[in-house]
């Protein structure tokens, strides 16, 4: 019964990086632009483990990106997910003893996900960009509200993903150009 309760203690709030949905953003079947048919190609990793990506996520990147694809071309797709957990308390010595029972428990999470595109038309690389989005959730309590609010912030990433991916492709400027000026 402990060996079960520590699993689910551990296993509770993982949020899951390609398994957003974001069928209210995407058509059910994405038809190709009007300048003609086009294909994307997925690949993922969470942390550092091949990892397998939704079908309706993988219609809201077709779905938003269809008309910024030019015909004949494919789009290559990378992502690279990590999740980082840390328990901002000492409470959790109390868990230990009062595991039912137990509902606030402090915790900080860093999620981060790397997208790495490739456009290639007629066999040539015409277009890359490299695009990172983060979100930080700090949560106090434990159970199904910190589990939602977690997976929000995970979708809420492929939503700005999706957004300064496409603004790539139609702009065919670098996304974070801005952010140079401040490097300098």
């Amino acid at each position: 019964m402990l060996c079960i309760l520590t699993v689910l203690f551990l296993s509770a709030c993982a949020p899951k990086l390609y398994h957003a949905d974001l069928s209210a953003n995407a058509s059910k079947d994405p038809v190709p632009n009007e300048k003609g048919s086009f294909s994307i190609l997925f690949d993922a990793k969470e942390d550092g483990n091949p990892a397998s990506i939704s079908e309706s996520l993988q219609n809201a990147y077709r779905s938003n990106l269809q008309d910024a694809i030019p015909h004949g071309c494919v789009l290559n797709l990378s992502f690279d997910g990590k999740v980082e957990e840390r328990y901002a308390s000492l409470w959790y010595l109390g868990v230990l003893i009062f595991l039912p029972l137990w509902p606030a428990m402090p915790r900080e999470d860093d999620i981060t996900i790397l997208l790495k595109s490739d456009l290639a038309c007629d066999s040539a690389i015409v277009e890359t960009a490299e695009l990172r989005e983060e979100e930080h959730p700090r949560l106090f309590w434990y159970g199904p509200y910190r589990n939602g609010y977690i997976q929000e912030r995970a979708d809420m990433i492929h939503l700005k993903l999706i957004a300064r991916l496409r603004q790539t492709l139609l702009q065919n400027t670098p996304v974070d150009e801005t952010i140079r000026s401040d490097i300098y």
